[in-house]
């Protein structure tokens, strides 16, 4: 089997791509496996997975602007999953909270981080646990930026809170009312804070960083020129982000998670001497290729919640996760027993035969699967990339008999059987004795 065919097979099986409310995550929240544990009851697994991604799950629970709802396919049958809902289902049900991030290694290297909105705290937070001594500098009296401006009524002081003690963990320090820039009234000049970190992220929107100035390698009266891919600035220390995507006009916490997760990656890369662009195709939102069949689907409107604003009740919030379509596609495995037998999918099972066919030594445990296969197409058919696994079957028992790897009996025989079975020697058709006609004709199969 040619190695280039085994990857472009692969390739075609789209069932290891995220649903699409991950995808359409800017910082990919694997919501399908919170709402599986939600359906369950587990309010503190169902949390564990969305603290995996998001640093300040009580607030984002409160203020997120669902990117995921909108991409997602229930509403092909029904309203969309209250994704959001669940998410604060997890946080306000959950008995207990799942444990914080370590930092790593300390490796040696101070970063500054201006600006203490979500776009600030997701980066010192992201490049503390990577084990850099972060300091993050914040104009206000408080580090929370925009989010201390959310009704009391949908945000409480004491989620935001109960949520920034994760910079005392990870001992981050956090220099308050302290403004930085080169104007003056500034507390500490900008340039300062350049030549002494090592790195430097400004999370505090486009109006901040069209107003900064560098003298450093900039020439006079040139602006800072930012990559809203990497967050890299035209000064290499310095990178920015917050609130770029929504023009500072309105708050969008996901985006500015996401100006800060990727600024913070870009910011490791850099001190590591990495690319700032490599292996980065699935940053941020992005169409995913995952086919999800509503089919059949009874169209379900949302559950409401009996109280809005305290959310929804275990038992709503578990009716609601009962919505969710978990999506996948296996359509081949569905409509097909022999593919369903083995317990995976095509893309597994492709390099799984590759691999048999491959071994030099020891136990090819994968020959009866490969002349179990029956070549009659019908994963072809079913499959929205077209990927034939007869075709795979095929080629590999014909590959492992040329090499003297399987028993030429066990492929010829297969064959000679088919065409005996299907030839004029093999058919025969009669009305049952002591009759001229018949109401039904039986097509034995093999």
């Amino acid at each position: 089997m040619d190695r280039q065919r085994v990857r472009e097979r692969e390739a075609q099986c789209t069932q290891e791509w995220p649903p699409a409310c991950t995808a359409s995550c800017p910082v990919h929240v694997d919501a399908r496996a919170m709402i599986e544990r939600v359906q369950q009851g587990d309010w503190a697994g169902g949390l564990a997975v969305f603290g995996m991604t998001i640093p300040f799950p009580r607030i984002i629970s409160r203020i997120c602007d669902r990117p995921c709802e909108r991409a997602c396919k229930r509403v092909d049958a029904g309203d969309a999953v209250r994704i959001n809902a669940l998410e604060r289902a997890c946080v306000d049900l959950a008995e207990t909270y799942p444990l914080r991030p370590k930092s790593l290694a300390k490796k040696g290297k101070r970063v500054a981080v201006v600006g203490a909105g979500l776009s600030g705290l997701t980066a010192a937070v992201d490049l503390a646990v990577k084990g850099y001594a972060v300091v993050l500098f914040e104009a206000q009296a408080r580090a929370g930026g925009r989010v201390r401006d959310v009704s009391e009524a949908i945000l409480p002081q004491t989620a935001i809170a109960s949520d920034l003690k994760i910079l005392e963990d990870l001992a981050i320090e956090v220099r308050c009312s302290t403004r930085v820039g080169n104007a003056p009234g500034a507390a500490t000049s900008f340039d300062a804070v350049v030549q002494e970190f090592d790195a430097v992220y400004l999370g505090t929107g486009p109006a901040s960083v069209r107003d900064l100035q560098l003298g450093l390698s900039l020439t006079d009266g040139e602006r800072l020129q930012v990559d809203p891919f990497t967050f890299a600035t035209s000064h290499e220390k310095v990178f920015a982000g917050g609130g770029l995507r929504c023009g500072g006009a309105e708050l969008s916490p996901m985006s500015s998670l996401q100006d800060g997760r990727y600024a913070a990656v870009s910011i490791d890369r850099f001190l590591q001497k990495a690319s700032l662009t490599a292996s980065r195709d699935r940053q941020g939102p992005f169409a995913t290729r995952l086919f999800t069949s509503t089919r059949g689907v009874e169209p379900l409107p949302a559950t409401a919640a009996a109280d809005p604003a305290q959310g929804y009740s275990a038992e709503e919030a578990v009716q609601e996760a009962g919505r969710c379509l978990r999506c996948q596609c296996l359509e081949c495995v569905k409509a097909c027993e022999y593919l369903a037998h083995y317990g995976s999918y095509p893309k597994r099972y492709v390099r799984q035969i590759y691999n048999n066919d491959c071994i030099v030594m020891g136990t090819r445990t994968l020959n009866r699967m490969v002349n179990s296969c029956a070549l009659c197409g019908l994963c072809e058919t079913v499959c929205p990339e077209k990927l034939n696994m007869g075709e795979v079957s095929r080629e590999a028992r014909q590959s492992m008999v040329g090499k003297g790897r399987m028993p030429p009996s066990i492929h010829e025989f297969a064959l000679r059987d088919m065409v005996f079975s299907k030839g004029e020697h093999f058919s025969l058709a009669r009305h049952e004795p002591g009759h001229s006609a018949s109401s039904t004709l039986f097509f034995p199969g093999c």
